[in-house]
């Protein structure tokens, strides 16, 4: 498969219970997770910690694969993450257009989100 035919997402959690999105103001869905295509050669994890740093300015380390959906011809690959250094909600500038959400919230923004994903989220940020 072509790396145009792929994206990587990251899935960023961080205590307490908080998702990291990025913002997409009069779009539908109005947030997304970050991420991008692969470059040449590179990994889903480093996929998704440039497009994480790139699109948020947000250090993360990646870690598992949570899983890969397959629609209209492009492959998401889906990857949990953590913050490199803790993280202040209320750090990220504006002009980014990043921020995170609490569960309820990521509900509201997001209510197609892909069962394996919604089912870490779960687990990890229900439970902080």
């Amino acid at each position: 498969m072509s790396r145009d035919a792929q994206l990587v997402l990251a899935v960023v959690t961080a205590p307490p219970g908080r998702l990291l999105l990025v913002h997409r103001p009069g779009e539908m869905p109005p947030a997304v997770l970050p991420g991008g295509r692969p470059q040449a050669k590179e990994s889903p994890g480093a996929t998704a910690e440039r497009g994480c740093r790139e699109e948020t300015g947000v250090e993360i380390r990646a870690g598992r694969q949570l899983g890969r959906l397959n629609v209209d011809g492009i492959a998401t690959i889906y990857v949990a993450a953590s913050p490199r250094y803790d993280v202040d909600p209320e750090a990220i500038p504006d002009s980014v257009r990043a921020g995170w959400y609490l569960h309820d919230q990521v509900d509201l923004v997001l209510p197609d989100l892909w069962a394996p994903v919604r089912a870490h989220l779960a687990k990890t940020i229900r439970r902080r």
